[in-house]
C-alpha cells in the first residue's frame, strides 16, 4: 500500500529535477553567443543592387526566348514551330547558339542584333566589306568566321565546311523551297527560308515578315519590332514631308525623276531603272517609268526611251557609275540631249542593292532625294547624318563615311569633256 510519505517523497524528487533543468536551461541561454544585427554596409548594398541589374538584364536577355517558346506549336517536346517564307514548317528543338546564313541571309541576321551566332560566314561577305552597311558595321565579326562558299546566285555552298563547323540552324534569302530541303537534307541542319519579295525590288511587309520569321527562331522579336517601329517613325516623317496639295510644304506637281544604273545581278548601266523605286515614292517624286511594268519593278529600259521621257532629275545608282562613265565616253551625244544632264540635275545615291537590296538605305537615299527635288520640306536634314542615324539603328554602326569613300555619294554629277566628274554637296 502506497502511503502518503511516498508520495510525498517523490514528488520532491520530480521537483528537484525539473527546478535542475530550468536552471540548466537558463545558464545556457545566458552563456549563448547572440546574433548581431545591423544595418547593411554600403558595399552590401552596392553588390545587392548588382545582383538585382543581372538578374534583370538576365530576364531581360530571356523574355525573348520565352516568347518564342509560347509560339504557336511550341512546348514541353514540341520544340518552336517556324513557318517560313517558302511555306515549309520548320520545327527546330530550342533557340540556337550557332547559326549560318547564306544566300545574303547574313542581312537580316545582322539587322536583328544576332550577328555574334554565325560561325561561318560566305566569301562576298567577308572579302567585300566596304560595300555595305551591314559587312561593315560587323566588320570584326566576319573578319574572322570561316568562309562557307562564295556567295551570290548560283554559286556552291562548301557542304564538308558547313557540316564541320556544327551549325543548329542555317538561314537562306532566296526563298527557294527545293533548294532549303536539299541543303538541310545534304547537312543534316534545318534550314529557314527568308525572302526580300518577289515582284518588286521593295515591299515593306515581306521585309517584317523577313524580320518576325527570323526572329521568332532566334529569339530576338523584341529587336523585330524596335526596328519595325522605327522604320514606321520614318514612314511618318517622310509622307509628312513629301505631302502635295495647298498648304502642304511641297504644294506643287510631283517632279519627274528616273533611277539608274540599278544593279541586276551584278553593275549596270544606265538603261537598267526600277518602276517601283521605293525612295521615289516615300520622297514625294514622280517615277517616269512607273507605268512600263506593272508585273516587276527591275527593267532594262529602251534608251530611246529615256530620252522621251526626259525627266527633270536623274538620280545614280553609285554601284552602276564605273558602268555609265565608259558609256558616256562612247555616247557623249545621247547624254548631252538629256535636260537633267544640260541642266546639272544628275545626283549620284548610295547603292541600293547589293547582293540583293541594301534596305535602310532605300530609306537613306528617300531623304536623300527629297533633299534635291524638295528643298524647302526637307531644309533640316543632313543626308550624311540622317544617313548614319538609319545606318546605326538597322545595323548597329555608322557606316556613312565608310560607304562616301567606297562610292562618292551624296553628289552631285559632272558631265565633263571626257568623264564623269563627282562634284561632293
Amino acid at each position: 500500500m502506497i502511503t502518503n510519505n511516498f508520495i510525498n517523497k517523490k514528488l520532491i524528487q520530480i521537483t528537484a529535477v525539473v527546478s535542475f533543468a530550468a536552471l540548466l536551461i537558463t545558464v545556457l541561454i545566458i552563456t549563448m553567443p547572440r546574433a548581431e544585427v545591423s544595418h547593411p554596409s554600403a558595399s552590401a548594398t552596392a553588390t545587392a543592387t548588382a545582383a538585382t541589374e543581372v538578374e534583370t538584364k538576365a530576364k531581360a536577355e530571356a523574355a525573348d526566348k520565352k516568347a518564342a517558346a509560347s509560339l504557336p506549336g511550341a512546348g514541353a517536346g514540341a520544340g518552336i514551330k517556324i513557318i517560313d517564307m517558302a511555306s515549309r514548317e520548320v520545327i527546330i528543338d530550342k533557340i540556337p547558339e550557332k547559326i549560318l546564313a547564306v544566300n545574303s541571309a547574313s542581312r537580316f541576321i545582322t539587322y536583328l542584333g544576332a550577328a555574334d551566332k554565325l560561325c561561318g560566314i560566305e566569301n562576298i561577305d567577308k572579302n567585300f566589306i566596304n560595300t555595305r552597311a551591314y559587312t561593315i558595321a560587323r566588320r570584326p565579326e566576319f573578319e574572322k568566321l570561316e568562309v562557307i562558299g562564295e556567295g551570290g546566285y548560283n554559286k556552291p555552298l562548301n557542304l564538308e565546311k558547313i557540316i564541320s563547323l556544327k551549325p543548329e540552324l542555317i538561314f537562306e534569302a532566296f526563298c527557294d523551297g527545293e533548294a532549303a530541303d536539299l541543303l538541310q537534307k545534304q547537312c543534316g541542319v534545318k534550314v529557314i527560308s527568308l525572302s526580300y519579295g518577289e515582284k518588286s525590288w521593295f515591299d515593306e511587309k515581306i521585309f517584317f515578315t523577313a524580320l518576325n520569321t527570323s526572329a521568332g527562331a532566334l529569339g530576338c522579336e523584341t529587336r523585330a519590332a524596335e526596328l519595325i517601329n522605327f522604320v514606321g517613325s520614318l514612314n511618318g516623317d517622310l509622307a509628312k514631308r513629301a505631302a502635295t496639295g495647298p498648304g502642304a510644304k511641297n504644294p506643287g506637281a510631283a517632279p519627274r525623276c528616273y533611277i539608274g544604273a540599278v544593279a541586276f545581278r551584278g553593275r549596270q548601266g544606265i538603261t537598267s531603272t526600277d518602276s517601283m523605286y521605293a525612295p521615289f515614292i516615300k520622297a514625294g517624286a514622280a517615277n517616269v517609268v512607273s507605268e512600263s511594268s506593272p508585273a516587276n519593278s527591275h527593267i532594262f529600259l529602251d534608251i530611246e526611251k529615256l530620252l522621251v521621257y526626259d525627266p527633270e532629275f536623274i538620280f545614280i545608282d553609285a554601284a552602276g557609275l564605273a558602268t555609265i562613265n565608259e558609256d558616256y565616253i562612247k555616247n557623249k551625244q545621247f547624254y548631252a540631249r538629256l535636260a537633267a544632264v544640260k541642266n546639272k540635275k544628275v545626283f549620284l545615291c548610295l547603292p541600293s542593292v547589293f547582293y540583293h537590296l541594301n534596305i535602310e538605305t532605300l530609306y537613306i537615299n528617300s531623304y536623300f532625294i527629297g533633299k534635291i527635288i524638295n528643298p524647302a520640306a526637307f531644309e533640316d536634314i543632313d543626308p550624311a547624318a540622317k544617313a548614319d542615324e538609319i545606318f546605326e539603328k538597322f545595323c548597329g554602326r555608322k557606316c556613312y563615311e565608310t560607304l562616301n569613300k567606297e562610292y562618292g555619294a551624296f553628289s552631285r554629277l559632272e558631265f565633263g569633256e571626257n568623264t564623269i566628274e563627282i562634284i561632293k554637296l
